[in-house]
C-alpha cells in the first residue's frame, strides 16, 4: 500500500515537471513576442510622434506588458539619475535583469545591442535600427515556434519515463 502511494506521488510529480517545464517553454516564446512588440512600439513612438526615449519607454511600460513594462520603467528611471550613455546603461539592465526573461544568450545580446545606439542615432538611423532587431527578432521567434511543438512533446514524454523508471528503480 505504501509502496503504490509512494508510486502514485512520484509520477504525480514527473507529470507536474513536465508540465512545469511546457509552461517555461510556451512563455519563452511569448516574451519573445513582447520583444518584437517592444521594438515595434518603439519604433511608432520614434517615427510618428517623436517621443523623447524617457516619455516612449513610460508610455510603453504603462500597457503592463510583463516583463517589458517594468524593464523599460528601469530603464526610463535610469535616464533621469545616469551619468553614462543610454547603450551602456541599457547593456547593463539587460544584464541585472537576465534572471526574468527566459532568453538564451543569442536573444539577450540582440536586446542588449538594440539599445546601444539609442541617443547616439538621429531619429532615422534609430529607426533603421529598431527595423533590424525586428527583423532579427521575427527570425527568433520563427525558429523557437518550430521547436515548441517537439521540445513540448518530449518533455512531457521525458518526464513520464523518468518518473516510471524512478518507480522501478525504488519498488
Amino acid at each position: 500500500m505504501l509502496k503504490a502511494a509512494g508510486s502514485i506521488l512520484i509520477m504525480i510529480s514527473s507529470v507536474l515537471y513536465g508540465w512545469k517545464v511546457q509552461q517555461e517553454l510556451g512563455e519563452h516564446v511569448r516574451q519573445l513576442v513582447g520583444m518584437k512588440e517592444m521594438f515595434l512600439m518603439l519604433w511608432g513612438e520614434i517615427s510618428y510622434t517623436r517621443t523623447p526615449l524617457k516619455e516612449a519607454f513610460l508610455q510603453i511600460a504603462s500597457q503592463d506588458k510583463e516583463p517589458f513594462c517594468t524593464f523599460l520603467r528601469k530603464a526610463a528611471e535610469g535616464l533621469e539619475e545616469n551619468e553614462e550613455g543610454i547603450g551602456s546603461f541599457w547593456g547593463r539592465l539587460v544584464e541585472q535583469e537576465a534572471d526574468v526573461f527566459l532568453f538564451n544568450e543569442e536573444e539577450r545580446e540582440i536586446l542588449k545591442r538594440a539599445g546601444e545606439n539609442f541617443g547616439y542615432l538621429d531619429g532615422q538611423m534609430q529607426l533603421k535600427n529598431l527595423e533590424l532587431y525586428i527583423g532579427q527578432t521575427e527570425v527568433l521567434i520563427e525558429k523557437a515556434q518550430g521547436e515548441l511543438k517537439d521540445k513540448k512533446k518530449l518533455s512531457g514524454v521525458l518526464s513520464v519515463m523518468c518518473g516510471l523508471f524512478l518507480i522501478i528503480l525504488l519498488i
